[in-house]
Parts: C-alpha cells; structure tokens; sequence
C-alpha cells in the first residue's frame, strides 16, 4: 500500500511542477503586469518547495517502494532521470533570482516593472526547463520498464 500512495504523490508532485511552469510561462509575457509579476514571484516559491518535496518522495520511493533501491540504484535510466532533474533545478536558479530582484524593486518602486528584453531573457529560461521536463517522463518509462538493465 506504501508504494501506491508515494506512487501517486510523485504524480501529484510533478503535475504541480508542470502547472506550475506552464502558469509561469502565460504570466511571464512581455508588458507583464504588476500582479503577474507578484503572482509570478509566488509560484516560484511553490515550485521550489514542490521539487524539494518531488526529490524527497522520489528518493522515498528508492527505499519504501515495492521495487526496492536494488531496482533502481543499479538502473542508468533513473541516474539519468535524476541528472535530468538536477539540471531542472540549475535552470531554475537565475529564474528565481530574478524574479527575487524584480520583487524587491516592485516593493520599493511600486511603478517599477522589468523592461520586455528582462523578460524575454527570463522566458528562455522558462523554456530551457520546459525543455528538461519534456524528456523526463520517455526517461521514467523506460525506466520502469527496466530499459537499460543488462
């Protein structure tokens, strides 16, 4: 029973990390507003904390699941699903930061919003992530069906 309930938390988790990015990528347009950049700064902090919980549970399902971390520990696919992850994460890192920055300035500067080159800038990150996320899933395929296991 343990195994189905980290085995839909792990698809609920990551469902909310691709809504997340798509909301983030319709709200971060250029003449953005003040309350999607606002909204914008939000999610990110959603997001942050739903792949920490997302790392956390996938490495809960290593240990506690019904394959056992034999299964996967020896299993390319999932290092190549976790390095895929951590580049996710990476190219989450000048994102947030800027979404910090502009969030700071639209405190102090309540006329303040990024010029449309900043958020131009800010969307091929957004898309570079997209991009990682789309291969994740081919990957956790076939890995579960033990693609890559000699």
């Amino acid at each position: 029973m343990i195994d189905v309930v980290l085995s839909a938390f792990h698809f609920l988790l990551a469902f909310t990390l691709v809504a997340i990015l798509a909301a983030q990528s319709a709200l971060i347009r250029p003449g953005i507003t003040a309350s999607s950049l606002h909204l914008s700064a939000n999610l990110d902090g959603v997001d942050d904390a739903s792949a920490m919980l997302l790392l956390c549970e996938g490495f809960s399902r290593v240990y506690w699941g019904a394959k056992g971390s034999s299964f996967y520990l020896s299993n390319p696919p999932f290092w190549t699903k976790v390095g895929l992850f951590m580049t996710m994460a990476f190219l989450s890192i000048p994102p947030t930061m800027q979404l910090i920055r502009w969030s700071k300035q639209a405190r102090s500067q309540t006329a303040f919003l990024p010029s449309d080159e900043q958020v131009r800038s800010l969307q091929q990150w957004l898309c570079a992530e997209m991009i990682v996320l789309l291969v994740i899933p081919f990957v956790a395929a076939g890995m579960a069906r033990g693609l890559g296991l000699s």
